[in-house]
């Protein structure tokens, strides 16, 4: 699997790519903060995406998934098929375990680069993503993303900790295990790179609805492709 993995970081884009032991440490180390310390965040964010967005049907597609605790999450509350998209496949790796400890045969994964998706286009209901959109160029990722959007397809993009008492101890743990403030650094990461400041580039890309939400779970934007009349989800 490691080889498989190595050659599969050869592929992605140089813009993206890692050094192989480099991607695998940093797989393994947000892998292991996501099982000890956000392990309680997934599955009321994937409640509130889903009502977001407001859509059951259709492929979902989960952006810099990372291990796949999303997506898994995603999968208790749908029946939908997942396919789950990071640039690093040793992260991927585990996301294929958990899905394989879990016996969800209707998720895949999906080694690539946010900005050349190897997906058909208009062949997704929903797009998904938290906390990887900090790291994108906005016109190239929301190109991609209106492009594999089915039409009336919804993409929900952002970060959260699911709720205030979640965000609070999180910050906490957070910031005892990095020896430093935990939310100053995570101000410094998505500094240029919220929900707000995605808007206008998604609003100058033509999506059908732009809005941007900030609630107890997150800072979420909601990006909706025009629909085709006659045409069903």
């Amino acid at each position: 699997m490691a080889a498989e993995a190595e050659a599969k970081l050869n592929t992605i884009s140089p813009t993206v790519a890692l050094p192989a032991e480099k991607a695998r440490a940093k797989a393994l180390e947000f892998d292991r903060i996501a099982d000890e310390v956000f392990a309680p965040i997934y599955l009321p964010i994937a409640r509130r995406l889903l009502e977001l967005a407001g859509i059951s049907r259709g492929r979902c597609v989960d952006l810099g998934c990372g291990g796949g605790h999303l997506g898994l999450a995603l999968a208790e509350l749908v029946t939908n098929e997942i396919t789950l998209l990071d640039s690093n496949p040793y992260a991927l790796e585990l996301a294929a375990r958990r899905i394989k400890e879990a016996d969800r045969e209707r998720i895949a994964t999906l080694c690539a680069d946010v900005h050349a998706m190897p997906i058909a286009e208009a062949s997704a209901g929903l797009v998904v993503s938290r906390g990887a959109m900090w790291f994108w160029d906005k016109e190239q990722s929301l190109t991609e993303i209106r492009r594999i959007l089915a039409p009336g397809g919804v993409a929900v993009l952002g970060g959260g900790y699911g709720s205030p008492a979640l965000k609070t101890e999180i910050y906490r743990v957070m910031s005892e295990r990095n020896g430093d403030d935990f939310g100053a650094r995570q101000q410094k990461t998505t500094q240029d790179s919220l929900p707000e400041d995605y808007a206008p580039v998604a609003q100058s890309l033509g999506f059908a609805e732009v809005r941007v939400v900030h609630d107890d779970t997150g800072d979420w934007l909601l990006l909706r492709k025009a629909a085709v009349s006659g045409v069903p989800l």
